[in-house]
């Protein structure tokens, strides 16, 4: 038995991003990074040289996760298609929720590569019923709050979703009732995935509004050239249909742009919702869940995103008929010019054979005159004196015949042309 070239890899993959045992007190920092016009690899090497500033260890070559636990401080990297994100843990709450950690060296987010798209901070703490209310209300500074029970009553969590901040970070503040550390690590990793495919599905809202106005452009474009088809005059149609033409490559041009965007928006939504599931959320008296605010705040932007893809894709289908249409137009004048020279060729090909009719009657006297003269030598050269005479006279007044039986003969050569329509 051999085993697979890919056996490790199919094992490892399994475990390849676990849940960290967490428990509170803990501060979170989660960033969101495009990586733009950079490689993972340089990602992967910048954030590496973090790592070591920080006190960690460098990270494995084409290593797409990365966990190191230091002292107080705990570092995770991990890479996406078109982005990676950055987590940090401290075991030490901030009251006033500053956007840094103990234990990072200075400048410490110049040292970050990439665009960042969204980030948020977390702060777990150990419940007290009797001040979790006002704790809530001096932290979001009565903004609109939303939050549930999650995890089956295991925590509570809030939000404002608002990104406030040196880094515009959103913040969300967890009480802790009886989470275990790998059910602390599985909630902290949920809500930090939720925000981030959250911001980055909505990358495709803006394409979108862009999308409709092109598409909105291009609608009119081909409104009028579709009311202009039943009034185009015969040798118009090239002009139209390079109008067309021209209108399908602009439309091909702006799914090729936005196809992409539109279809990863969508996968990203679909994880968001899946995150949120798993939450288990349980609705907080007076509060709207995440679930709902999710629904009611990212649902509009997707169906944007969605409308314009639909939108866009029936444009092509109408440029496509309409130039299917043109091209029967044009399909049909080529068929009548044909049609017509066809006609002319066969008026010619008439004409010729009426005037071949014409001159069968010279046709007729010279074959007569060449098979009388044939005969009358044939005559003169087997005979001689009186049935020389005779022969000839006899031929002198079969003539008629002769010119009967050549015209007979003739008749019948050319009767299938003259009968041909």
């Amino acid at each position: 038995m051999q085993f697979h070239s890919q056996r490790q890899m199919i094992a490892d993959e399994v475990h390849a991003r676990p849940f960290q045992q967490l428990s509170a007190p803990v501060k979170v920092l989660h960033f969101a990074l495009m990586l733009g016009d950079k490689s993972i690899a340089g990602v992967r090497e910048e954030i590496s040289q973090f790592f070591l500033q920080c006190g960690g260890q460098a990270m494995e070559p084409e290593a797409s996760f990365c966990y190191q636990q230091l002292d107080s401080l705990a570092l995770r990297w991990e890479a996406h298609t078109e982005f990676y994100t950055l987590t940090l843990y401290h075991n030490q709450l901030d009251s006033g929720w500053h956007q840094t950690l103990p234990g990072l060296p200075e400048n410490w987010s110049d040292q970050l590569p990439g665009e960042l798209v969204t980030g948020v901070q977390i702060q777990v703490q150990q419940s007290s019923d009797q001040a979790d209310e006002v704790a809530v209300d001096d932290i979001f500074r009565n903004h609109q709050v939303i939050g549930s029970s999650v995890m089956r009553g295991a925590a509570r969590v809030w939000t404002d979703f608002r990104a406030e901040g040196e880094f515009f970070l959103d913040r969300i503040l967890v009480k802790n009732i009886h989470l275990h550390g790998y059910q602390c690590g599985r909630l902290l990793q949920r809500l930090c995935e939720i925000d981030t495919y959250r911001a980055v599905a909505l990358l495709a809202l803006e394409p979108a509004r862009q999308t409709m106005k092109q598409v909105s452009q291009l609608d009119r474009e081909l409104a009028a050239i579709t009311f202009k088809l039943s009034e185009l005059d015969k040798g118009d149609e090239s002009e139209t249909l390079d109008a067309l033409m021209a209108l399908s490559a602009q439309a091909e041009e702006i799914s090729a742009d936005t196809v992409n965007r539109f279809s990863a928006s969508d996968a990203y939504y679909a994880l968001v919702r899946m995150r949120i599931s798993e939450l288990e959320e349980v609705r907080i008296e007076g509060l709207q869940t995440l679930e709902q605010f999710i629904e009611r705040r990212v649902d509009p932007a997707m169906r944007t995103w969605r409308a314009a893809a639909q939108r866009l894709e029936r444009l092509s289908q109408r440029i496509a008929r309409a130039s299917n249409l043109l091209r029967s137009r044009v399909d049909l004048s080529t068929e009548q010019k044909i049609h017509g020279l066809l006609s002319s060729m066969n008026k010619r090909t008439r004409r010729q054979l009426t005037l071949q009719a014409k001159l069968e009657t010279f046709s007729i006297i010279v074959v007569t005159y060449y098979v009388f003269d044939l005969v009358e030598r044939t005559i003169r050269h087997l005979t001689s004196g009186e049935p020389q005479d005779m022969a000839i006279h006899w031929l002198s007044y079969s003539l008629p015949v002769v010119v009967l039986l050549v015209w007979w003969y003739v008749r019948r050569i050319t009767k299938e042309f003259k009968s041909d329509d």
